[in-house]
């Protein structure tokens, strides 16, 4: 896996933060029929269910950034991960008060073996929905039904 592990000192994230759009990865966890959803303790969508995710180090493949933040995330390692579609978000709330713009890889990941689970400090809770929640950001219904559409597809 390549990557840069050195993280950016805080100072320059904040600027990049605030005056570029930041590259991250979403990652749709399907296990036997159900999608993984955490729901955040940090800026943007606080307190928001969402898909395990972050941002993209430099010289880091997309797919290896999907991996990574899916087992930092949640422990788990999928068998089969491939890319569900490419959007972006606006936020208002960002990690140093600002505002935030992410353009955002979404991938699909399938897992069969859950009991690694683990839910790290990104998030507060976690739970596995069959079903899209008509409260959540249209990004995340939007995902959901490409997923839910994919699963269709395989059966």
């Amino acid at each position: 896996m390549k990557g840069n592990t050195d993280l950016i000192p805080e100072e320059l994230y904040k600027e990049i933060h605030k005056n570029v759009p930041i590259a991250c990865v979403d990652i749709l966890v399907e296990h036997d029929g159900k999608f993984l959803m955490t729901k955040r303790t940090n800026a943007p969508a606080k307190g928001e269910w969402w898909f395990p995710g972050g941002r993209v180090l430099k010289n880091e493949t997309l797919l290896d950034a999907a991996k990574r933040k899916l087992k930092e995330e949640t422990g788990l390692v999928a068998e089969d991960m491939k890319i569900l579609g490419v959007d972006e978000t606006f936020f208002p709330d960002g990690p140093f008060g600002g505002d935030t713009h992410t353009i955002n890889i979404v991938f699909l990941a399938e897992v069969s073996d859950i009991s690694s689970f683990v839910l790290d400090t990104q998030s507060s809770e976690a739970k596995w929905f069959d079903t899209i929640d008509e409260m959540w950001n249209p990004y995340l219904k939007k995902f959901a039904m490409f997923a839910k559409q994919e699963e269709t597809k395989r059966q």
